[in-house]
């Protein structure tokens, strides 16, 4: 094990995740006269030890008394044996009698002194019962409080119980841990960015349970599974299962029953499926003994229940050691069973991957349907696999569909396209449609080939007579037109397909990006076909950008956030990258940077993956402008020279957000940014795309030439009425005026959108206006608003606007004493640096507060960038 492996083990003990609400449940309670204890219940290694243990670490030493009881079942009949450590040992040989227990409290509570006693029990039930008997005496006298854990299935000892009875103590449920919690784990344990498919299978494999998450992380790091590429780390191959992790999860299960094992094997090998097959293979009292256990779990999906098991990664232990034979066994009786008693396509798709797991041959009919079944679940993979069985026996127009897009979005689309163009010329017109739509499509995304997949499409719309096959062609025309910028030939392809979702899609996308957001909005708000999954994706592009060029910045957030979390649990990369551009850009429009940078990485490393040349372009201009924001210049421009180095020619749609990104890099380098800001504003003009030219003349007057874009400004504010492009005129014409009052009203406005950064230029720009006027009392009013909105930026930006800003006046003593505070010296060692009274430096300290618009010295640290600038 290297140093670095010990490190991450060190920090995974210390992160705690999580559990924030009930730590000041406990911690409340603690200083509650009144209260007498809390009991924190859950399952094993859901984290109940680590809250306890976090409570104890959080506890006043001047008001608190801390120690722990051992609970073992050595001890557990023993008088006095969980707190044999805290009390005289000639005590433990005596029987258990009244004078005993008032010895024993007298012991305990003599090391407190005047201190409230707190007393953590791990596995309550196992308490001995006079060390319950102390504990309760002493817990009703006020003098302790019980902090107990215990797992739901197990009883508490009748006198402890007999609190909460009472009304004395309190329970606290501890459940498993959020997708976020797990996040945060992995993230403070690694020290760095996590990609967001590590956290969902980490997340699902435990179920959220605090034991797993870090046995499992361990494991993965001694077995050189986890990666890092550009600062991310991810998992590369399946979870390592070493053999002490099986013990484990062995150890867990010894509880059960033999029977009990053999069911969650048989699940382990075939789940999800319904507890109606599983219950004419396992007796009822099994399966109801597993749930009773916490080791299966009931769930209702897709109008059905389906049995799994409750932490997923035991499903990945008992596949490794379950015996093959048993295995092919169990999983053939289910596909008997399964194939006889239903003809949902979902249950066939699974009944399909058994017969082909146990090496059965499954019905021509049965793998056709399994395959539009799984492509429609988004298991890509397995739609690609039983499409190019039936194209090897000779009936590959049966599942074009499966064939082309299982490929394409496994990753392979050169082997979609040969398979697809391989299928030569067919006879029926639909068929016909079907190919040129599925290999349009691939050429499109997958292949960059736009020229080609724009003239596939037309050729067959020109040789199709069927009026239904025509239609959908040219709503692929019209997708592909509106992905492409050409917006008025979207809107007129569309309108030949009214009724067709992608026809819709289309159109709502032309709207957006080419000036009439509020109508592609509406047209985007649909349900979209699960056949057609990659509607919902490119809806969500188009919403996003709609949202942001209406101002709806919280709820664009919002519907990037349900598209990546969506887009995980699918495990489904396409729409993970699209998700991640959009929430990166979200971030861009509120200034938060670092968040911007962190998806743009993410985004760009699955987009390697992929081959995705076009949407890896968009990510590193995006990442550029996050580097030029926050002092990287030379980052910023070798991050843009690789994405200018690219050749991808489709996607033309999000191109703008390159060149938009171009001006801010050429700007940290000192070129002249307005010129190239302006230049684009022309371009996307040209291009009727209004919300990039919006962006872009707000661009140039930020980056210095405010005149030129305001009057253009206000012309499109008028066109569109949105509050995005008023408050972008409102603040480069007050930027051109020099108009400080107008410049608040900015600032205001920006604020209420929810972008800090631009609410913080616009008052250091209201600041320098009162500062060259003379007025300098407003000046620092205005700077400590600047300031106060930096604050929620998640970088200090580099914009021209705040690196000119000059701080509220302090004197050089406040300026000296705010430098210390803000590099971490507590008021008593400035005090000795300075030889100075600790009541002056608070004295100074409050007036930098009042001066800065901030009320601490964790706030003064976040400013530390500004404070060491010379105060003029």
């Amino acid at each position: 094990m290297d140093s670095t492996e010990v490190t991450i083990r060190d920090r995974l003990r210390d992160v705690f995740a999580g559990r924030h609400s009930e730590l000041r449940r406990i911690c409340a309670a603690t200083d509650r006269r009144g209260s007498a204890g809390i009991a924190l219940i859950g399952p094993e290694g859901v984290g109940k030890s680590r809250l306890q243990t976090e409570a104890a670490h959080r506890a006043d030493p001047a008001r608190h008394h801390v120690i722990r009881a051992v609970t073992t079942v050595a001890t557990a009949n023993v008088p006095f044996g969980a707190l044999a450590e805290h009390l005289p040992s000639g005590l433990l040989r005596s029987p258990f009698t009244g004078d005993a227990l008032r010895v024993a409290a007298e012991a305990l509570l003599k090391p407190a002194g005047k201190r409230r006693l707190t007393l953590l029990v791990d596995d309550a039930p196992l308490l001995d019962e006079a060390s319950a008997a102390l504990a309760v005496q002493l817990a009703r006298r006020g003098e302790l409080f019980l902090l107990a854990a215990v797992r739901p299935d197990r009883r508490l000892p009748r006198p402890i119980a007999d609190l909460w009875t009472d009304g004395l103590a309190e329970w606290i449920e501890v459940g498993p841990l959020s997708r976020d919690d797990v996040h945060q784990i992995l993230g403070e344990a690694l020290s760095g960015q996590v990609e967001g498919a590590l956290v969902q299978r980490f997340w699902e494999a435990t179920a959220g349970n605090a034991l797993l998450v870090r046995e499992l992380l361990t494991a993965q790091l001694e077995a050189n599974r986890l990666v890092t590429e550009n600062g991310m780390w991810m998992l590369r191959g399946p979870f390592a299962i070493p053999s002490w992790l099986t013990g484990l999860i062995d150890e867990r299960l010894a509880a059960v029953s033999p029977e009990c094992r053999s069911a969650m094997e048989l699940l382990a090998v075939t789940e999800p499926i319904g507890p109606n097959v599983l219950g004419e293979l396992v007796s009822a009292d099994v399966l109801e003994a597993a749930e009773a256990h916490g080791l299966i779990t009931i769930e209702r999906s897709g109008g059905q229940d389906l049995a799994r098991l409750t932490y997923p990664i035991y499903g990945d232990v008992l596949r490794a050691v379950t015996p093959r034979l048993r295995a092919r066994r169990w999983l053939g009786q289910c596909a008997s069973l399964m194939e006889a008693s239903s003809h949902d396509p979902v249950d066939l798709a699974r009944t399909v991957r058994w017969q082909l797991a146990c090496g059965q041959r499954p019905s021509p009919e049965n793998t056709a349907v399994a395959a539009r079944a799984a492509r429609s679940a988004l298991d890509f993979e397995l739609a690609g696999q039983l499409a190019q069985r039936e194209l090897a026996a000779g009936r590959g127009t049966a599942v074009i569909e499966p064939l082309g897009y299982g490929l394409l979005f496994a990753g392979r689309p050169a082997e979609a396209e040969s398979a697809l163009s391989g299928l030569g010329r067919l006879d029926c017109d639909f068929d016909r449609a079907r190919v040129a739509m599925v290999r349009a499509f691939n050429l499109y995304f997958g292949l960059d080939r736009q020229g080609p997949a724009e003239a596939l499409l037309a050729a067959a719309v020109d040789e199709v007579v069927d009026p239904v096959a025509r239609r959908r062609l040219v709503a692929r025309q019209a997708l592909l037109r509106a992905l492409s910028d050409a917006p008025k030939d979207a809107l007129e392809f569309a309108a030949g397909a009214p009724d067709e979702p992608e026809a819709q899609v289309a159109a709502g996308l032309a709207m957006v990006f080419s000036g009439r957001p509020h109508e592609g909005l509406d047209l985007l708000a649909g349900e979209w076909p699960d056949e057609a999954p990659w509607l919902s994706v490119l809806a969500d592009l188009g919403t996003v950008h709609g949202m942001l060029w209406t101002a709806q910045f919280a709820d664009a957030e919002e519907r990037a956030r349900i598209s990546y979390e969506r887009a995980l649990a699918n495990r489904w990369q396409f729409a993970t990258l699209v998700s991640c551009l959009l929430r990166g850009l979200v971030a861009r429009m509120r200034g938060q940077l670092r968040d911007q940078a962190s998806w743009c990485r993410e985004g760009i490393s699955i987009a390697r993956e992929q081959r995705s040349n076009n949407m890896l372009a968009v990510l590193l201009g995006l990442l550029a402008h996050s580097y030029a924001l926050t002092g990287e210049p030379d980052a910023a421009a070798s991050t843009l020279a690789e994405a200018d180095r690219l050749d991808g020619v489709s996607l033309r749609l999000l191109s703008p957000w390159t060149e938009l990104n171009r001006a801010w890099v050429i700007g940290a380098r000192h070129g002249d940014a307005a010129a190239h800001a302006q230049w684009t504003a022309r371009l996307a003009r040209d291009r009727g795309s209004a919300g990039f030219e919006t962006l872009a003349l707000h661009d140039a007057a930020r980056l210095g030439a405010p005149r030129p874009a305001a009057d253009r400004l206000r012309t499109l504010a008028g066109q569109s009425g949105r509050l995005l492009g008023k408050s972008y005129a409102l603040h480069a014409r007050a930027m051109a005026e020099g108009d400080a009052a107008a410049l608040a009203k900015a600032s205001a406005d920006f604020a209420e959108m929810g972008s800090p950064l631009l609410a913080a230029e616009a008052a250091a720009e209201e600041s320098e206006r009162h500062r060259s006027d003379g007025r300098l009392a407003m000046a620092s009013t205005a700077a400590a608003r600047a300031l106060m909105f930096m604050r929620h930026c998640d970088e200090i930006p580099r914009s021209p606007a705040l690196s000119a800003l000059a701080p509220p006046r302090l004197t050089p003593r406040e300026g000296e004493i705010a430098e210390l505070a803000a590099g971490g010296l507590s008021s008593r060692e400035i005090a000795r640096t300075l030889v100075l009274s600790v009541r002056t430096v608070e004295n100074h300290l409050h007036r930098v507060y009042r001066k800065l618009g901030i009320t601490n010295r964790g706030e003064l640290g976040a400013l530390s960038v500004l404070l060491t600038r010379p105060q003029t």
